[in-house]
């Protein structure tokens, strides 16, 4: 039987997630449950229906038409589809006029993901880039994950694998030959911190990383390693923190790793949680402004001396600032 996968998102043209111009295909369902998540999208293994305020009519049709009784304007809701009811058949989304309703996740099976991606080959090639599996967390479709990555390796694609580690050890084991660069994501080294942001400890998560090193250099793979780490004001964003981070990279992983990028918080995801009926706990939250995000860069810098690359990226306050103003 073929495997068949669940993709929110496939983006072309991508300088972001790996070396090189590369196109991202995004898996929905994610085992980790972060505060700060800017893609919601993809945190559910399953299709989703969402709703954009803005583009909407009234017009009712919606309402008409669902079999499941999941869509009402009757109480002029902020938000009309009852999510417990809604079962993403796509019979409102088709029928809307304004396409202010719409499907997250396309099924796909593997045969249709691999004629799609070739389709991206002769950008990726002058770019110098390749294929990202990113998420959510893509090992949670594992089996359409390893066959897909074997098809592709056969026409010597460069793949990297974007994983917050929070999977079964067994997977990195099976795909790490076909993988050219693991992104990993290791966001906070307090266990207790890391459950009361992610929604669960961070123990297998620093296991699978040491798992993924030891298989590199027993199997003496080529394959290498970017460390990213999110800078969430108050929470992974302290100088403990990313201290604690840089001396276990330094330590451990200095020889396989050939990049730590510190990730600028995000708070320009709202809209996205708004459009699947989701309140967002961090919208509130401001950037950090240069001057924090430069003391964690020098931080990083000097406890992890032993790396090659250590960088930040992301917004800033005063570069959002000064952003809104020019084109405003």
């Amino acid at each position: 039987m073929t495997s068949k996968a669940i993709i929110s998102e496939i983006l072309s043209l991508s300088a972001h997630d790996g070396p090189g111009m590369r196109t991202t295909v995004f898996f929905k369902g994610c085992s980790l449950k972060c505060l700060w998540c800017h893609n919601p999208e993809t945190i559910k293994l399953k299709p989703e229906l969402r709703w954009e305020n803005s583009k909407c009519l009234a017009c009712k049709i919606c309402e008409e038409v669902c079999p499941m009784d999941a869509i009402s304007f009757a109480h002029d809701a902020q938000y009309i589809i009852n999510k417990e009811k809604c079962m993403a058949c796509g019979i409102c989304a088709e029928l809307c006029p304004s396409r202010a309703l719409e499907i997250v996740g396309k099924e796909y099976t593997v045969d249709e993901l691999y004629q799609r991606l070739l389709k991206d080959e002769p950008f990726i090639r002058k770019g110098d880039g390749g294929i990202t599996f990113s998420g959510g967390e893509p090992l949670l479709q594992f089996s359409f994950l390893e066959e897909l990555s074997e098809k592709l390796k056969k026409h010597n694609f460069h793949l990297a694998l974007d994983t917050a580690g929070n999977v079964e050890p067994e997977n990195y084991k099976k795909l790490l030959p076909y993988i050219d660069l693991v992104l990993f994501d290791l966001k906070e080294l307090d266990n207790r911190k890391h459950k009361k942001f992610t929604g669960a400890g961070n123990n297998r998560i620093i296991n699978n990383l040491f798992l993924i090193r030891d298989i590199i250099k027993r199997q003496k793979l080529k394959t290498r390693i970017w460390i990213r780490t999110p800078l969430i004001p108050g929470m992974t964003g302290t100088e403990e923190n990313i201290s604690a981070i840089g001396e276990l990279l330094s330590i451990e992983f200095a020889d396989i790793t050939d990049r730590w990028e510190l990730l600028g918080y995000n708070n320009m995801c709202g809209e996205k949680y708004r459009k699947l009926g989701f309140n967002w706990a961090l919208e509130e939250v401001e950037l950090l402004s240069r001057p924090e995000a430069n003391v964690l860069l020098d931080i990083a810098r000097s406890s992890a001396r032993a790396l090659k690359k250590i960088v930040f990226s992301g917004l800033t306050y005063r570069e959002e600032k000064n952003n809104k103003k020019t084109s405003g």
